[in-house]
């Protein structure tokens, strides 16, 4: 479920929601050549890929041809403010994981490395979850 947008540099992910709704996601990528496109930043809604995995179109989705370094974390929470950011970004810090935060505030989105674990994310993630009220959350890319 792509369409490429205009700008070389980026991507519109499309995705359908349960109601049948189709919505779209604007990622940073790179163009490699062939058709392979490298992810420069991970989704905050679309599942199956994080920053640094090599995909390629395939009618109306992708495939992941390459995965790369990193995990992706989606986080959605009923406030989303400055300060939950200024939590996320501290929590992964000794991660060296980057997490942003759309201005729209609809998802929390980290990218860690791999090598970090899944267990040392999850372990952050929960205790995030005790602090954030109505905090739910997932591995994009798992």
């Amino acid at each position: 479920m792509f369409e490429l947008d205009e700008d070389p540099d980026r991507i519109a992910l499309a995705f359908q929601e349960e109601d049948g709704q189709v919505l779209r996601e604007i990622v940073a990528v790179r163009r490699l050549g062939g058709g392979l496109i490298e992810l420069r930043s991970s989704p905050g809604l679309v599942m199956g890929c994080a920053e640094g995995d090599v995909i390629i179109l395939e009618g109306m989705g992708f495939q992941v041809v390459r995965r790369g370094p990193n995990l992706c974390v989606q986080a959605y929470a009923e406030q989303l403010t400055d300060e939950v950011g200024a939590r996320f970004a501290a929590a992964f810090a000794g991660l060296g994981g980057r997490v942003d935060v759309p201005a729209h505030r609809q998802f929390i989105v980290v990218t860690v490395a791999a090598d970090a674990g899944a267990d040392a994310v999850e372990a952050i993630m929960e205790e995030l979850a005790a602090t954030v009220p109505g905090l739910e959350w997932q591995f994009g890319n798992a």
